[in-house]
């Protein structure tokens, strides 16, 4: 009688744990879905259970930031990096929170702390060319400008801001250039850039 005992409990157990690990990816699914609220109440749900799952506290800060909690979104983040330092993709997000808010110089610090990690990270290139442009530092914008650019060649953001300071320095033909590129990648500005300055 015991054994079944032991057995009905263990198979209830597995159940439990298989449910909780459920709850993380029917808060993916929400996610993905676009909806923030519920997958934040599901991620939060799963980590009842493993409060140090990095994947789901990740994911829930980001949730967090599409429905405006930003200074939630930040605790989770800087949860994740008591756990995994090695991540660059929180520091980025950490990053784009101090960006959020203006802080162009703690942002900086985290931009370069995901390249630290990561020198394939696109994204980073690109916010560390807006934290040098913001600066006033146009070479070192363009430089990261151009490098995400070289990763991730559909960054359309990384075109319209590189064209900016092309224009800026009288490099006309190559700023139009990636203003029409960020057009056709449908970024907003790039049609109103090409009709001032490419005509």
């Amino acid at each position: 009688m015991s054994k079944i005992f032991v057995f009905i409990f263990f198979g209830f157990s597995i159940l439990f744990i298989s449910c909780k690990r459920d709850q993380s990816t029917v808060g993916d699914q929400y996610f993905n879905d676009g909806e923030y609220q519920q997958a934040i109440e599901a991620y939060t749900e799963y980590l009842k259970l493993r409060p140090k799952n990095v994947k789901t506290l990740y994911n829930r800060g980001r949730a967090y930031e599409e429905v405006g909690e930003y200074d939630k979104a930040l605790e989770d983040f800087l949860k994740v990096v008591e756990l995994d330092e090695n991540n660059d993709n929180v520091y980025l997000s950490i990053g784009k929170y101090y960006y959020r808010q203006e802080n162009i110089d703690k942002a900086g610090l985290y931009f370069e702390k995901a390249l630290d990690i990561n020198d394939r990270n696109a994204t980073a290139h690109y916010l560390r060319g807006r934290v040098s442009h913001i600066r006033g530092l146009f070479s070192e914008a363009i430089e990261s400008y151009s490098k995400a650019i070289n990763i991730d060649h559909d960054l359309g953001e990384a075109y319209l801001y590189r064209g900016a300071i092309r224009m800026r320095n009288n490099r006309k033909a190559n700023a139009c250039d990636d203003f029409r590129m960020a057009k056709t990648l449908k970024v907003p500005g790039a049609d109103a850039a090409i009709r001032k300055y490419c005509r």
